[in-house]
């Protein structure tokens, strides 16, 4: 899966492109995280739910699966909801980039689909030193407005404190510290960043002009 903060940079993008401002912006950023939060995985949380609940994951690909139950909110543009769709998009797209064309590359010969995941994370994570972003979450009454917001949706159940720690993981920033003088193993940088403008035009012909193929 790609990082909080390749989600918040290709968050900002998009809210830009849906001219959000203000808390509308700020709530759909959040919801660039949402799905990951009560994994646990980066941040401590409250309640801990399984990636599988969390992520959509069955049958179809997750984000099919979250539009299909959120589709009045999703058309609406609700902000919170939007964001999580585009997490899960995000997470889609990346993974099916990645394992595709490692697939096809000499790289990938012989090597136990562990050993790719490796090599996935090792990437997007030195990737993820280009950015730092936080939520610029101040205060407890704003957290506890995104909770509510965040706790409409069924796969979510998290509290105010709980968003306040992400805030701190966001503002620490020290995912893939360890790798910032590592080189890339399969990706460059060049091609991470037109990975992800083609997601986000993907993400925008599919659910912001009106196509949900």
């Amino acid at each position: 899966m790609p990082s909080w903060n390749i989600h918040l940079e290709a968050g900002k993008k998009v809210a830009r492109k849906l001219k959000f401002s203000g808390a509308k912006r700020k709530e759909f950023l959040f919801g660039c995280l949402l799905p990951d939060i009560n994994n646990g995985y980066i941040n401590r949380v409250s309640t801990e739910k399984p990636h599988e609940s969390t992520h959509y994951a069955y049958n179809q690909k997750s984000s099919l699966n979250f539009y299909a139950d959120h589709k009045k909110e999703i058309d609406s543009k609700e902000p919170i909801y939007l964001g999580y769709l585009f997490h899960l998009y995000t997470d889609g797209f990346f993974n099916y980039d990645f394992y595709r064309t490692i697939k096809r590359s000499p790289l990938g010969e012989g090597l136990e689909r562990e050993e790719k995941r490796k090599i996935k994370h090792h990437d997007f994570w030195l990737y993820d030193l280009n950015f730092h972003h936080h939520l610029g979450i101040k205060s407890q009454s704003e957290a506890k407005t995104l909770a509510v917001s965040a706790n409409r949706i069924s796969a979510v159940k998290i509290t105010p404190e709980d968003i306040l720690d992400v805030e701190k993981v966001l503002i620490k920033n020290e995912l893939g510290e360890k790798l910032k003088n590592d080189k890339y193993i399969f990706y460059t940088k060049e091609r991470l960043d037109n990975l992800m403008k083609d997601m986000i035009d993907s993400f925008s012909n599919d659910y912001l002009g009106g196509n949900h193929a």
